[in-house]
């Protein structure tokens, strides 16, 4: 399998977002969808990678930077096609994307989740994440679950 970063124009992007939605779609409301789109892989501010093989990319995920009450990393599109998942692979994305966070002295990474996804809840809570209040645009919902990581700094 070989790392690789996401970039809009590729199929296999383009593919695997789509599988990304059609699942968030079935098990939200499109209406709480707030999802990284292709197009903002571009964004100086989003660093987005990819595990690849013949299959195409089979794992993903994203770290977009922002700058809203205070600088913080929001974890985006953390993916496992579903003949993949229970290999690891989702931590290993987990871990280069925290990794890159810390090389870009990112203090604090959140993210936003939901109920149904067990199994991301239980992987996030593993590496360290709490639940936490709503942040930047996102407001509090019932079918939202929001969670945050904070990073210890070199002194």
């Amino acid at each position: 399998m070989q790392l690789v970063d996401l970039k809009p124009n590729d199929q296999d992007v383009i593919n695997v977002f789509a599988d990304i939605d059609r699942l968030m779609n079935t098990l939200y409301p499109i209406a709480t969808a707030q999802s990284l789109t292709v197009n903002d892989l571009n964004k100086p501010n989003v660093y987005a990678i990819g595990l690849k093989n013949e299959d195409g990319i089979v794992a993903c995920g994203a770290i977009v930077k922002q700058f809203d009450d205070k600088v913080y990393g929001e974890i985006r599109r953390l993916y496992v096609k579903p003949s993949y998942r229970g290999k690891g692979l989702s931590r290993r994305i987990m871990q280069i994307l925290l990794h890159h966070a810390g090389e870009e002295e990112i203090p604090l990474i959140r993210l936003e989740t939901g109920p149904k996804q067990a199994e991301s809840i239980s992987l996030y809570e593993n590496l360290g994440f709490q639940r936490c209040l709503s942040f930047g645009k996102y407001k509090d919902n019932p079918q939202s679950l929001f969670m945050e990581l904070g990073l210890s700094q070199p002194s």
